[in-house]
């Protein structure tokens, strides 16, 4: 049943990729611009825009570019950057996994701190814990992350130096040996523990910023779910069996509670994905968020499809680990 799921799912995702490459790339050329011209530079002659215009294919039809780099697509081959002048696929291989590495460590944050702090929340009702825990939700979802941000980088790294204020490593400091491309996971395999420690202190900041939104959501999520399982007649007949509360709270209402809570964690992760673009900037992240935003500068076109197609894909992929997710939690579920 998750076989014929998967399936179904990897096959819709064709559509959705050539939906969205349809739409992206409608809308980028749509825009009155002329990327040759501003690769070019403003003195340059006309033979020069004109030549740049031939070498990337911008002089030929609309529908000739899109027909070219669809097909370019099913070779893997995203085009050409007209920013760093380097096939894009090379620069998503550079810059994906720093984005990626951020948004698992923000997720991990809001899991780990999340899930326990909305149980704990919804067991303790009305206590200060519970205070506690929707004054978390509050504020992570009503403070600027541009704001936090800036804040953490005041008190964290200039007055108290304890966290970097950005970068992935500090300059001059080699980076292990690529594998994954996740500095924390390259630097363990290959033992190196002090360079592990060294980049897992430059994400600390940054993925708390970005993952403070979803703490909120999780933790609010948690404790509405918990609170609506605690009340049902199964709760009260395993309390009534005389089942100690961390059973019933653990093996019994928890893994019904945790239902919607897992959409809210495969949604966010999305978003992660795809609004890391200001956390990006503000803490000098090398990530496709500040890719795209370069490339949206300068009229890149090839990036900017590029980019939406990983985070439409990346959106796709994390709800089918959703709904498999749900299949294991709850095998009443069926797969349609």
């Amino acid at each position: 049943m998750i076989v014929r799921l998967i399936i179904r799912r990897l096959f819709f995702l064709i559509f959705v990729l050539l939906g969205l490459s349809l739409i992206t790339f409608t809308l980028s050329h749509v825009v009155p611009s002329d990327p040759a011209r501003m690769i070019a530079g403003p003195r340059a002659s006309p033979a020069a825009v004109e030549k740049i215009r031939k070498e990337y294919g911008l002089d030929q039809p609309l529908w000739r570019q899109y027909v070219r780099y669809v097909s370019g697509l099913v070779r893997f081959d995203f085009g050409k950057s007209l920013t760093s002048r380097r096939p894009v696929a090379e620069d998503l291989k550079r810059y994906l996994p720093a984005t990626i590495e951020l948004a698992l460590a923000s997720m991990l944050f809001a899991v780990i701190l999340g899930i326990p702090l909305g149980i704990l929340s919804a067991v303790q009702r009305n206590s200060l814990l519970d205070l506690f825990g929707r004054t978390i939700s509050i504020l992570g979802l009503s403070i600027p992350s541009f704001w936090l941000a800036l804040v953490l980088q005041f008190i964290l790294f200039a007055q108290l130096g304890l966290l970097p204020d950005g970068q992935r490593l500090p300059i001059g400091v080699k980076e292990p040996p690529p594998v994954t491309g996740l500095f924390t996971i390259d630097a363990l395999l290959a033992g190196n523990l002090p360079l592990f420690f060294l980049a897992l202190k430059h994400l600390v900041m940054p993925s708390l910023v970005l993952g403070l939104a979803a703490l909120a959501i999780v933790t609010r999520m948690v404790r509405s779910g918990m609170l609506e399982v605690l009340g049902q007649d199964y709760i009260r007949t395993a309390r009534a069996k005389g089942l100690r509360p961390s059973t019933v709270i653990l093996r019994h209402a928890l893994k019904n509670a945790l239902l919607p809570a897992v959409t809210v964690i495969g949604l966010q992760f999305g978003l992660l994905m795809g609004g890391a673009v200001l956390v990006e900037i503000i803490f000098s992240w090398p990530g496709i968020g500040r890719y795209a935003f370069q490339a949206i500068q300068n009229f890149d076109y090839n990036a900017v499809i590029s980019v939406t197609l990983v985070i439409g894909a990346a959106y796709v992929l994390v709800n089918l680990l959703v709904d498999i997710a749900y299949v294991l939690l709850d095998p009443r579920i069926r797969v349609t």
